[in-house]
């Protein structure tokens, strides 16, 4: 896992990428160090905004608002929704990560990023008349590397509230929010924070800033960042972001007052920490770096979603010892955390601990795992690792 203080230079190619939260805040962004001349930025130089951004075709429009299922119970619109964007054999629409588009584009393209999806699927949740959400939900750390340049992912899903049993994808779905995720990673079926238009419109520029930035084209990219602030003056990653644009011109005062600002919108963010502290061991400026490298160390150390990433990186890796000590840290530190207690089953069956990982399921099964799904896990460890069966 790629996730460690690095020095100013280095640390300023790593961007927060919203594929994929703090609650987002309207209230308007402070004096910033713009920088329009340097990178020529010209008036409407980004258009889009959030009618745009969600906006469906007229003839699929009239598709999903005409017939029987526009009359229906929101129940069924709901199974609806789902059979449109899963299909009956889950493979309506295809993940694809690298760029982000609106919902339009999504759904001729039949395919998209986290962000993309999302978008598609509120859009057209919102034409069958469906009082469906975007959210931003916490997932352990996990970089993408496009050449020089390294980006930490984060992620969005939306949530159907849905208060009936109904029947959609050939199973019947029981009442309860509907977390619709085209990419399931450990923490995404969690409740997360709920982002409004301007929000979500924030991390589309956002991510399209970096799409220019990796591309080499900076006065683009500066365009979306800036745009990205203004559509959303409390996201704190593009204010990181935007600082690392302005390191690679030198402009490190003005990074420097963007990183300060990224801290003050959301003190947890681990790459504005980093960044920080780089900057100013950069600058000589000792003192100041540990108190904040301090601080990066803290918040790990408290936090199961950095222990769960590191431990799901070592079981990648069949670094299965390393695996077991941050899990176990990660299930010290939380509570009833099901994927943390998923994985440590596995990191302890794979280190001959066939007690500790039958604990493991008594408390996934404890919390609401299922028969089925820890059948599934037994089934994983004896075809997987070809152990005897856990009976």
């Amino acid at each position: 896992m790629r996730y460690r203080i690095r020095s100013a230079l280095v640390l300023s190619l790593t961007l927060l990428l919203c594929g994929c939260a703090s609650q987002s805040s309207q209230a308007p962004a402070p004096s910033l160090p713009w920088q329009d001349q340097r990178f020529d930025l010209v008036s409407h130089a980004v258009t889009l905004d959030a009618a745009a951004l969600f906006r469906l075709d007229p003839p699929l429009l009239q598709q999903l608002r005409d017939g029987e299922i526009a009359s229906a119970h929101a129940s069924r619109r709901n199974a609806h929704l789902l059979e449109l964007v899963f299909g009956s054999d889950m493979k309506a629409f295809a993940y694809a990560g690298g760029h982000s588009t609106v919902a339009a584009d999504t759904w001729h393209n039949q395919r998209g990023d986290c962000l993309s999806l999302s978008i598609m699927t509120l859009a057209l949740a919102r034409a069958l008349d469906l009082d469906a959400h975007v959210q931003e939900v916490r997932v352990p750390p996990t970089f993408d590397r496009r050449g020089s340049m390294e980006f930490l992912n984060a992620h969005v899903n939306v949530l159907l509230p849905n208060d009936r049993p109904q029947r959609a994808m050939k199973r019947w779905l029981p009442p309860g929010d509907i977390v619709v995720d085209f990419e399931p990673q450990p923490g995404t079926r969690q409740r997360g924070t709920v982002l409004n238009d301007g929000a979500v419109l924030a991390r589309f520029l956002n991510n399209r800033a970096a799409e220019h930035l990796a591309a080499g084209r900076d006065g683009p990219a500066y365009a979306h960042f800036k745009a990205a602030i203004q559509a959303d003056p409390g996201y704190a990653a593009a204010y990181n972001n935007l600082a690392q644009l302005y390191l690679r011109h030198g402009l490190v005062g003005d990074a420097e007052a963007l990183l300060r600002r990224a801290l003050a919108l959301n003190a947890e963010s681990d790459l504005a920490l980093a960044a920080l502290h780089g900057l100013l061991v950069s600058q000589g400026r000792l003192v100041e770096a540990q108190a904040y490298e301090q601080r990066l160390h803290a918040q790990r150390e408290r936090d199961p979603y950095y222990w769960l990433g590191l431990g799901i990186d070592h079981l990648q890796h069949d670094r299965n010892r390393q695996a077991v000590r941050a899990l176990e840290q990660a299930q010290q530190i939380s509570n009833g955390f099901e994927e943390v207690h998923r994985h440590l089953a596995i990191a302890y069956w794979r280190t001959g601990q066939a007690h500790k990982a039958r604990d493991q399921l008594a408390v996934l099964l404890a919390l609401g795992q299922g028969e089925t799904g820890i059948a599934q896990l037994h089934k994983k460890f004896r075809s997987s690792y070809e152990l005897p069966s856990l009976q």
